[in-house]
Protein backbone atom coordinates (compact mmCIF):
# COMPACT_ATOMS: atom_id res chain seq x y z
CA UNK A 1 0.00 0.00 0.00
CA UNK A 2 1.43 3.36 -0.99
CA UNK A 3 1.28 6.27 1.40
CA UNK A 4 -0.02 8.82 -1.11
CA UNK A 5 -3.02 6.74 -2.09
CA UNK A 6 -3.84 6.00 1.51
CA UNK A 7 -3.59 9.69 2.37
CA UNK A 8 -6.17 11.43 0.19
CA UNK A 9 -9.10 11.31 2.62
CA UNK A 10 -6.85 11.87 5.62
CA UNK A 11 -5.40 15.02 4.08
CA UNK A 12 -8.87 16.39 3.42
CA UNK A 13 -9.86 15.81 7.04
CA UNK A 14 -6.60 17.37 8.22
CA UNK A 15 -7.22 20.48 6.15
CA UNK A 16 -10.72 20.85 7.59
CA UNK A 17 -9.44 20.39 11.13
CA UNK A 18 -6.65 22.88 10.59
CA UNK A 19 -9.04 25.52 9.28
CA UNK A 20 -11.00 25.27 12.53
CA UNK A 21 -7.86 26.30 14.44
CA UNK A 22 -6.98 29.94 14.01
CA UNK A 23 -3.67 31.71 14.38
CA UNK A 24 -3.73 32.72 18.03
CA UNK A 25 -0.68 34.87 18.48
CA UNK A 26 -0.71 38.60 18.33
CA UNK A 27 1.88 39.92 15.91
CA UNK A 28 4.96 40.20 18.10
CA UNK A 29 6.78 42.47 15.68
CA UNK A 30 4.65 44.91 13.69
CA UNK A 31 6.99 44.39 10.72
CA UNK A 32 5.34 40.99 10.29
CA UNK A 33 1.75 42.22 10.11
CA UNK A 34 1.76 41.46 6.38
CA UNK A 35 2.56 37.82 7.10
CA UNK A 36 -0.37 37.58 9.49
CA UNK A 37 -2.68 39.19 6.92
CA UNK A 38 -1.56 36.92 4.07
CA UNK A 39 -1.89 33.81 6.21
CA UNK A 40 -5.35 34.63 7.52
CA UNK A 41 -6.47 35.43 3.94
CA UNK A 42 -5.21 31.91 2.99
CA UNK A 43 -2.67 33.30 0.53
CA UNK A 44 -0.21 30.73 1.73
CA UNK A 45 2.19 30.77 -1.21
CA UNK A 46 2.66 34.53 -0.94
CA UNK A 47 2.98 34.30 2.82
CA UNK A 48 5.66 31.60 2.60
CA UNK A 49 7.62 33.56 -0.02
CA UNK A 50 7.51 36.78 2.01
CA UNK A 51 8.39 34.97 5.25
CA UNK A 52 11.42 33.42 3.57
CA UNK A 53 12.54 36.86 2.35
CA UNK A 54 12.27 38.19 5.91
CA UNK A 55 14.34 35.29 7.26
CA UNK A 56 17.15 36.11 4.82
CA UNK A 57 17.52 39.70 6.04
CA UNK A 58 20.12 40.41 8.71
CA UNK A 59 17.67 42.67 10.53
CA UNK A 60 15.33 39.74 11.18
CA UNK A 61 17.87 36.93 11.50
CA UNK A 62 17.03 36.32 15.17
CA UNK A 63 13.26 36.65 14.81
CA UNK A 64 11.15 33.48 15.18
CA UNK A 65 7.98 34.70 13.47
CA UNK A 66 9.03 34.24 9.82
CA UNK A 67 9.88 30.60 10.58
CA UNK A 68 6.52 30.08 12.27
CA UNK A 69 4.73 31.25 9.14
CA UNK A 70 6.94 29.15 6.87
CA UNK A 71 6.17 26.06 8.97
CA UNK A 72 2.43 26.73 8.86
CA UNK A 73 2.43 27.52 5.15
CA UNK A 74 4.36 24.37 4.22
CA UNK A 75 1.89 22.38 6.30
CA UNK A 76 -0.85 23.95 4.19
CA UNK A 77 1.07 22.94 1.06
CA UNK A 78 0.93 19.38 2.39
CA UNK A 79 -2.80 19.28 3.12
CA UNK A 80 -4.03 21.78 0.49
CA UNK A 81 -1.59 21.68 -2.44
CA UNK A 82 -4.23 23.15 -4.75
CA UNK A 83 -3.76 26.52 -3.02
CA UNK A 84 -0.17 26.77 -4.27
CA UNK A 85 1.18 27.67 -7.69
CA UNK A 86 4.06 25.21 -7.41
CA UNK A 87 4.53 21.64 -6.24
CA UNK A 88 6.88 20.67 -3.42
CA UNK A 89 8.69 17.35 -3.08
CA UNK A 90 7.95 16.93 0.62
CA UNK A 91 6.20 19.96 2.15
CA UNK A 92 5.56 18.18 5.46
CA UNK A 93 9.31 17.64 5.83
CA UNK A 94 9.80 21.35 5.14
CA UNK A 95 7.12 22.23 7.70
CA UNK A 96 8.98 20.23 10.34
CA UNK A 97 12.30 21.81 9.34
CA UNK A 98 10.95 25.33 9.77
CA UNK A 99 9.08 24.40 12.94
CA UNK A 100 12.42 23.26 14.36
CA UNK A 101 14.10 26.54 13.36
CA UNK A 102 11.18 28.45 14.85
CA UNK A 103 11.52 26.64 18.19
CA UNK A 104 15.25 27.38 18.31
CA UNK A 105 14.67 31.12 17.80
CA UNK A 106 11.61 31.34 20.06
CA UNK A 107 13.86 31.18 23.11
CA UNK A 108 11.23 32.21 25.68
CA UNK A 109 8.60 29.95 24.12
CA UNK A 110 5.88 32.62 24.08
CA UNK A 111 4.99 32.23 20.41
CA UNK A 112 5.11 28.46 20.68
CA UNK A 113 2.69 28.37 23.58
CA UNK A 114 0.22 30.73 21.88
CA UNK A 115 0.32 28.72 18.63
CA UNK A 116 0.77 25.23 20.10
CA UNK A 117 -2.56 23.99 18.69
CA UNK A 118 -1.45 24.83 15.16
CA UNK A 119 2.00 23.34 15.57
CA UNK A 120 0.47 20.20 17.09
CA UNK A 121 -1.40 19.70 13.81
CA UNK A 122 1.97 19.50 12.05
CA UNK A 123 3.16 17.05 14.71
CA UNK A 124 0.02 14.92 14.36
CA UNK A 125 0.42 14.71 10.59
CA UNK A 126 4.08 13.75 10.90
CA UNK A 127 3.16 11.12 13.49
CA UNK A 128 0.66 9.67 11.05
CA UNK A 129 3.52 9.23 8.57
CA UNK A 130 5.82 7.72 11.18
CA UNK A 131 3.20 5.25 12.43
CA UNK A 132 2.37 4.28 8.85
CA UNK A 133 6.00 3.41 8.13
CA UNK A 134 6.33 1.56 11.45
CA UNK A 135 3.19 -0.51 10.86
CA UNK A 136 4.40 -1.20 7.32
CA UNK A 137 7.67 -2.49 8.85
CA UNK A 138 9.71 0.23 7.12
CA UNK A 139 11.53 0.92 10.35
CA UNK A 140 14.31 3.09 8.93
CA UNK A 141 11.81 5.55 7.51
CA UNK A 142 9.80 5.41 10.73
CA UNK A 143 12.91 6.27 12.75
CA UNK A 144 13.71 9.16 10.43
CA UNK A 145 10.19 10.57 10.84
CA UNK A 146 10.26 10.23 14.62
CA UNK A 147 13.66 11.94 14.70
CA UNK A 148 12.29 14.95 12.79
CA UNK A 149 9.37 15.23 15.20
CA UNK A 150 11.68 14.98 18.22
CA UNK A 151 13.68 17.96 16.95
CA UNK A 152 10.53 20.11 17.05
CA UNK A 153 9.48 18.97 20.53
CA UNK A 154 12.72 17.67 22.07
CA UNK A 155 11.18 17.01 25.48
CA UNK A 156 8.53 14.62 24.10
CA UNK A 157 9.74 11.40 25.70
CA UNK A 158 7.13 9.35 23.84
CA UNK A 159 8.62 10.23 20.46
CA UNK A 160 12.15 9.50 21.70
CA UNK A 161 10.96 6.11 22.97
CA UNK A 162 9.35 5.24 19.64
CA UNK A 163 12.35 6.44 17.66
CA UNK A 164 14.45 4.07 19.74
CA UNK A 165 12.10 1.15 19.16
CA UNK A 166 12.13 1.88 15.42
CA UNK A 167 15.93 1.90 15.43
CA UNK A 168 15.97 -1.46 17.22
CA UNK A 169 13.58 -2.93 14.66
CA UNK A 170 15.81 -1.54 11.90
CA UNK A 171 18.72 -3.50 13.44
CA UNK A 172 20.36 -0.32 14.73
CA UNK A 173 20.18 -1.87 18.18
CA UNK A 174 22.87 0.11 19.99
CA UNK A 175 21.40 3.48 19.04
CA UNK A 176 17.87 2.22 19.64
CA UNK A 177 18.54 0.90 23.13
CA UNK A 178 20.32 4.12 24.07
CA UNK A 179 17.21 6.13 23.13
CA UNK A 180 14.82 3.67 24.79
CA UNK A 181 16.83 3.73 28.03
CA UNK A 182 16.95 7.53 27.90
CA UNK A 183 13.17 7.61 27.53
CA UNK A 184 12.61 5.03 30.28
CA UNK A 185 14.86 6.96 32.68
CA UNK A 186 12.79 10.10 32.05
CA UNK A 187 9.49 8.23 32.46
CA UNK A 188 10.66 6.63 35.72
CA UNK A 189 11.71 10.02 37.06
CA UNK A 190 8.31 11.48 36.11
CA UNK A 191 6.55 8.57 37.79
CA UNK A 192 8.67 8.97 40.92
CA UNK A 193 7.86 12.68 41.12
CA UNK A 194 4.18 12.04 40.37
CA UNK A 195 4.15 14.43 37.39
CA UNK A 196 3.69 11.98 34.49
CA UNK A 197 1.00 13.30 32.13
CA UNK A 198 -0.50 11.79 29.00
CA UNK A 199 0.46 13.82 25.95
CA UNK A 200 -2.76 14.15 23.90
CA UNK A 201 -0.81 13.97 20.63
CA UNK A 202 1.76 11.24 21.29
CA UNK A 203 0.41 9.08 24.15
CA UNK A 204 -0.72 6.31 21.77
CA UNK A 205 2.80 5.79 20.44
CA UNK A 206 4.10 5.34 23.99
CA UNK A 207 1.78 2.32 24.28
CA UNK A 208 3.03 1.04 20.93
CA UNK A 209 6.60 1.59 22.09
CA UNK A 210 6.18 -0.49 25.24
CA UNK A 211 4.63 -3.32 23.23
CA UNK A 212 7.28 -3.22 20.51
CA UNK A 213 10.19 -3.01 22.91
CA UNK A 214 9.05 -5.87 25.15
CA UNK A 215 8.39 -8.03 22.07
CA UNK A 216 12.01 -7.38 21.06
CA UNK A 217 13.25 -8.30 24.54
CA UNK A 218 11.30 -11.56 24.53
CA UNK A 219 12.65 -12.41 21.07
CA UNK A 220 16.18 -11.71 22.31
CA UNK A 221 15.74 -14.08 25.26
CA UNK A 222 15.66 -11.22 27.77
CA UNK A 223 12.43 -12.22 29.48
CA UNK A 224 13.33 -10.73 32.87
CA UNK A 225 13.95 -7.29 31.31
CA UNK A 226 10.70 -7.60 29.39
CA UNK A 227 8.81 -8.37 32.59
CA UNK A 228 10.43 -5.48 34.48
CA UNK A 229 9.58 -3.10 31.64
CA UNK A 230 5.97 -4.24 31.43
CA UNK A 231 5.55 -4.06 35.20
CA UNK A 232 6.66 -0.44 35.03
CA UNK A 233 4.40 0.23 32.02
CA UNK A 234 1.37 -1.09 33.89
CA UNK A 235 2.32 0.96 36.94
CA UNK A 236 2.63 4.08 34.79
CA UNK A 237 -0.52 3.50 32.71
CA UNK A 238 -2.69 1.01 34.61
CA UNK A 239 -5.90 1.35 32.61
CA UNK A 240 -4.71 0.59 29.06
CA UNK A 241 -6.12 -2.57 27.47
CA UNK A 242 -3.18 -3.10 25.09
CA UNK A 243 -0.70 -2.96 27.96
CA UNK A 244 -2.82 -5.37 30.02
CA UNK A 245 -2.75 -7.82 27.12
CA UNK A 246 1.01 -7.41 26.63
CA UNK A 247 1.59 -7.87 30.35
CA UNK A 248 -0.16 -11.25 30.22
CA UNK A 249 1.87 -12.21 27.15
CA UNK A 250 5.18 -11.26 28.75
CA UNK A 251 4.40 -13.16 31.97
CA UNK A 252 2.85 -16.10 30.12
CA UNK A 253 -0.45 -15.71 31.90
Amino acid sequence: MRLKGFYSVVLLLAAIAFQSTSLHAQVENSDFQKLFDLYTMEEYDKCAYKAERYSQKEKYSREPEPYLYMALCFYQAHVQPEKFDQEFDDPLKDALKYAYKFRKKDKEGKLYESNKDLLDKIREEALFNAKFYYNDQDYRKASSEFRRIAKVVPDDVNVIFMQGVSDIMAKNIGQGERLVNQALDTLRAQDSRGDFQKDPVTHAILIKGFVGYTDFLIGAGREEEAQETMTFARQLIPDDAALKSQYKKVYGI
